[in-house]
């Protein structure tokens, strides 16, 4: 039988009709992600996260000013501090170089090399970003590690029940809402317990 999701699922900056429906359906369980690259402002309602953009390119001057909006709206769950995507060792000296600028809760993301013991005390989510192979093989260690569990790039029927079994309190995702293909049916499956479900 198969489990129904915990989780919040953040799509990636997607404020479709669907993902409004959702946050409807299921209180607290569906969040926006925003990003540098592609900000919306957040309805009262939903909750939301800022991520970097680094995974994608870093722009500090945007970074900077998604932080000022930031406080023009109901604040952040916690926003990811600068990171360098699977290098463990940079991504600790943007921390210490980012940490103090930053007004809300802080997420420390992850990578390669990481272990639970380099999570800075400040922080209060592991963002779980790195490789592929790092993240697959190591992120159920840092669970419990801080107050909150986050996952990155979380976009198949499989993924979802893997962090959903580690004990992930959030995942993100781009293509949940595109549309009625299979990653919208994965996202039904976890959330209402049938891909055929129809919603209204």
């Amino acid at each position: 039988m198969l489990r129904q999701c915990n989780m919040m699922i953040m799509p990636g900056n997607n404020l479709s009709g669907m993902c409004h429906y959702f946050a409807g359906l299921k209180p607290g369980k569906i969040g926006i992600i925003n990003t540098p690259l592609s900000w919306k402002n957040p309805p009262f309602y939903m909750p939301w996260a800022l991520d970097n953009g680094c995974f994608t390119r870093w722009e500090p001057d945007k970074f900077k000013h998604c932080l000022r909006r930031s406080g023009l709206s109901h604040p952040p769950l916690w926003v990811a501090v600068p990171d360098v995507v699977a290098n463990a060792e940079e991504t600790l000296k943007l921390w210490h170089e980012w940490c103090q600028r930053i007004d809300f809760p802080k997420a420390f993301v992850c990578q390669d090399g990481h272990e639970p013991q380099d999570v800075p005390k400040e922080a209060v989510c592991c963002f779980i970003g790195g490789s592929t192979d790092w993240k697959l093989n190591n992120a159920h260690k840092f669970k419990g590690v801080r107050k909150l569990l986050h996952i990155g790039r979380v976009t198949t029927l499989g993924r979802i029940g893997w962090a959903r079994d580690i004990g992930a309190d959030s995942i993100d995702g781009t293509g949940f809402f595109r549309g009625r293909g299979r990653q919208y049916n994965d996202f039904i499956r976890q959330f209402v317990g049938d891909s055929q479900c129809s919603l209204f």
